[in-house]
């Protein structure tokens, strides 16, 4: 009994988290925060960027000198020309580099650069998965309003069948004219069906891309406008200097060279000399088991037995097998190589933009010719309506009119949110807040 009283207890603690949550309606900003605190590859990178931080503690630890203890106890015993004896010592020692050509300097700086690197290379990801969560967003909002059409759509041949048997009963329109009503209705159910499950299969895919249950998750009723002065950036020259400034790719790179630098600087100083210091301390006793003679105590033996050692050593590098030599040349053209990569990651950047940029104008040029299309077909189907209700039109030539502008309806909220995206795009590199308003 108590353990299903337990039971019961958890189920009502619990239950509101997961009412909470079903019900929560997700706006774009809701879902770009939560993929980014939440998604399992950032947080990977989060760790990587917690260890690289004990890469720089570590380095920077290297200027500490080292420090430690000894002590032994012995015991000799079993041969006939020694006596029997205890022993016991102690030792304490340190050693430092004092110079090594900057190398322990220039580790602690190369292990910051690859933080920072870490850092820029989170962003990277974090962008991208932006960049994701608002297609999959966007393509939820589409499909929404492609079951918004299909629902319209229905509508409409629902009231032409009952106005069609109207006409029926009335003798003014055949039979036939009937049965095609009822396989037109029939048909753009099928067609609400399909868009339903497309609608569900994107919000599927987001839930999926947050990680998150799909069970009751939506997202926010979001009328999406269209503001054509998203696209006044002049040209693409403009978002692309703006995007150089701080694009975490660009900067990586960046990064990337500065390290290849430092290592350029690490691998010469292996000519440098390297000075280093010790100190040791120790002290011992020890014990004849077997004599007879009166020996010291332990502790004034220990006191007796101090001994100091300080020590100095200068390591100069003569001949190392051209080592230091080819470890600079690698590393000169591991900066060549870093180069190259931010030229290559620039042009790759410059690319992106000019292909959105182009497709971003090409999508509004689309989404106004498609504006105009419904426009006019809505005319057309408002006219063909009204003779279809006085008999003066077939029901075939009515279903194309009415075809028409379904399709005239598809191309234009696929043209409008191919254009939201588009200029979304371009507002990501141009370094603004992702949102919809």
């Amino acid at each position: 009994m108590k353990i299903l009283y337990s039971f019961l207890l958890g189920l009502m603690l619990v239950f509101p988290v997961f009412a909470q949550t079903a019900s929560k309606q997700w706006t774009l900003e809701d879902c770009v925060k939560y993929a980014l605190d939440n998604n399992l590859s950032v947080k990977q990178s989060e760790y990587n960027i917690a260890l690289q931080e004990t890469e720089v503690q570590q380095a920077k630890n290297q200027f500490l000198p080292t420090v430690s203890g000894s002590s032994s106890l012995g015991l000799g015993f079993g041969r006939p020309d020694l006596n029997t004896s205890f022993s016991n010592s102690f030792g304490i020692s340190a050693s430092s580099v004092f110079y090594n050509g900057g190398r322990t300097r220039y580790a602690v700086e190369r292990a910051g650069k690859q933080l920072e690197i870490s850092h820029l290379e989170t962003e990277v990801l974090k962008n991208d998965l932006a960049v994701q969560v608002v297609n999959a967003y966007l393509n939820v909002l589409y499909n929404r309003e492609g079951v918004r059409i299909a629902e319209d759509q229905v509508t409409v041949s629902q009231q032409l069948l009952d106005r069609m048997k109207e006409l029926v009963d009335a003798g003014v329109s055949a039979r036939n004219d009937l049965y095609q009503a009822e396989a037109n209705l029939a048909r753009h159910e099928e067609s609400l069906v399909t868009a339903t499950n497309n609608l569900e299969v994107a919000l599927l895919s987001l839930a999926q891309l947050l990680q998150l249950p799909y069970d009751n998750f939506d997202i926010a009723a979001v009328d999406v406008s269209i503001d054509e002065a998203k696209m006044a950036y002049g040209n693409s020259d403009v978002i692309y200097d703006k995007a150089l400034d701080w694009r975490p790719e660009i900067m990586s790179a960046q990064k990337r060279i500065e390290n290849a630098d430092i290592v350029i600087k690490s691998a010469k100083a292996g000519m440098r000399p390297t000075v280093s210091g010790s100190y040791s301390f120790g002290t011992n006793y020890f014990l004849d088991l077997e004599t007879e003679i009166q020996q010291k105590g332990y502790f004034d033996q220990l006191k007796d037995g101090r001994g100091h050692n300080l020590a100095v050593s200068l390591s100069i590098p003569i001949f190392d097998r051209f080592n230091t030599r080819l470890s600079t040349q690698r590393s000169n053209i591991q900066r060549d190589i870093a180069v190259n990569n931010l030229d290559n990651k620039k042009l790759a950047l410059r690319t992106e933009i000019e292909r959105a940029y182009l497709d971003a104008k090409t999508s509004l040029k689309t989404l106004e010719a498609a504006e105009k299309t419904v426009e006019a077909q809505e005319e057309a189907f408002r006219v063909a309506q009204e003779k279809f209700n006085f008999g003066a039109m077939t029901t075939y030539d009515f279903e194309q009119v009415r075809n028409q502008l379904v399709q005239a309806q598809s191309s234009y909220i696929r043209a409008k949110y191919n254009y939201i995206f588009k200029t979304k795009f371009l507002e990501i590199y141009y370094g603004l807040p992702v949102t919809l308003d």
